[in-house]
């Protein structure tokens, strides 16, 4: 996943007079984060869900395919003879198996899961942390005490560590959906002749 373009929080002031406008960067550094993870993963979450259900619809109609050939087998025929030989129902079976065995080995279907729940998840935590955040700062006065820029601070952080865990959470599911595939991919050719 790309950094996340969001505001530079070098050279924080916090001088009571600035405290306010560097809470305000620290909330738009906060929030900016989640933005772009939520359109990350929802871009990425439309792409993959095409794939899987490409592939899996083109796989049902395969199937389907495969279970008419052998009557249509029956029913058409030629001098005796099938105009469709029923032996395209395995063609049509193996295309099908093939195509869901894609699915999995890319993971598009597993993908498309995993990015709508970690999307919906950051923007949970955004949710939250957007109220929690208007609600301190209705309290506030125009120059926020010591412990109001603290609490500010700790929300922001804990915010931004979930979606960091968020982010990390799917990428560990990634990986062991990736070596699970590859795995069983490679136990099946081995047991090919």
């Amino acid at each position: 996943m790309p950094d996340a373009k969001r505001p530079d929080l070098d050279e924080l002031d916090w001088s009571p007079e600035r405290r306010s406008e560097s809470l305000t960067r620290i909330y738009d550094h906060a929030v900016g984060l989640a933005a772009a993870k939520e359109r990350w993963y929802a871009n990425a979450r439309r792409r993959n869900r095409r794939w899987a259900q490409t592939l899996r619809v083109a796989s049902i109609l395969l199937g389907g395919v495969a279970a008419v050939i052998p009557i249509l087998a029956e029913i058409y025929t030629d001098g005796g003879k099938p105009v469709i030989p029923a032996g395209w129902a395995a063609i049509a079976i193996a295309a099908a198996v093939t195509l869901v065995g894609l699915d999995r080995f890319f993971g598009f279907s597993s993908a498309w899961m995993r990015f709508m729940a970690a999307e919906l998840r950051v923007a949970r935590l955004r949710h939250d942390f957007e109220y929690a955040w208007e609600s301190a700062r209705a309290e506030a006065t125009a120059r926020p005490a010591d412990g109001v820029v603290i609490d500010a601070l700790r929300r922001a952080h804990d915010f931004v560590v979930g979606i960091d865990e968020t982010v990390a959470d799917e990428t560990s599911a990634w990986i062991a959906d990736f070596q699970s595939t590859l795995t069983t991919a490679e136990q099946k050719f081995k047991h090919t002749p």
